[in-house]
């Protein structure tokens, strides 16, 4: 009686299709998992800074309202008042202009990312240095600051706000673009509140998945990645 077996040729064909299938799931996977731990990190940083602002916010008798001083040159007090809250392995000084003491401010120092296209919108356009001040955290991370009105009197979307803060999760590394691995909040007289939140930057517009349009800066992604 004949046996029932594969032939040589039909297990390599069985190997090759199997290498195709997994040459293209894995990177797919890879990619997910990535995006997944980018989101996990995000949220895990969020709720860090709110619990700093938080603090902050008892510190100045519970409001941020004129605790720095200084349209704009109030930052680097608002980079100081974060630092004290917040486990940090470097603090880079803005630049005079915003009430730092260097020129070199947190792309000059090392604590952003330097020279033109270094970091990106979502659409794809580069965006370049920051000589704000900044901060790196011992997870890797680093963020900047800046004042918008000292007063918290900007009007953004439903509210207003005192400044922002935006930070890169994972620091200089890839892929340094905004709603991928770079977030932003702004912060106000009393709380933090994410980019794309009650009508600033909404997702709808500013989180769109492979879109080039100008519109498409990725920073609603802050908000949406928060909620899902």
């Amino acid at each position: 009686m004949k046996k029932a077996g594969f032939t040589l040729a039909e297990t390599l064909i069985v190997i090759a299709i199997i290498g195709i299938i997994a040459s293209i799931v894995t990177p797919m996977l890879f990619g997910t998992t990535s995006d997944a731990e980018l989101k996990a990190a995000w949220k895990k940083s969020y709720s860090d800074l709110t619990q700093a602002t938080m603090m902050i916010v008892a510190d100045n008798g519970g409001t941020l309202a004129g605790a720095f001083p200084g349209d704009v040159a109030g930052s680097e007090d608002l980079k100081n008042a974060y630092a004290s809250k917040l486990n940090i392995i470097k603090d880079c000084s803005g630049h005079s202009i915003y009430g730092g003491f260097v020129s070199g401010g947190a792309s000059g120092e090392g604590c952003w990312h330097s020279g033109d296209n270094s970091w990106y919108y979502l659409n794809g356009t580069g965006r370049g240095s920051s000589i704000t001040p900044g901060l790196i955290l011992n997870n890797g991370s680093f963020m900047y600051f800046y004042i918008n009105k000292s007063n918290c009197s900007d009007s953004v979307g439903d509210y207003t706000r005192c400044g922002h803060i935006v930070i890169d999760i994972n620091g200089f590394k890839k892929p340094n673009i905004i709603g991928k691995d770079i977030f932003l909040a702004n912060i106000t007289t009393n709380a933090l509140i994410p980019w794309g939140a009650r009508g600033f930057e909404v997702p709808s517009a500013d989180c769109i998945e492979g879109s080039t349009v100008s519109s498409n800066n990725g920073h609603g992604c802050s908000a949406k990645y928060l909620y899902e």
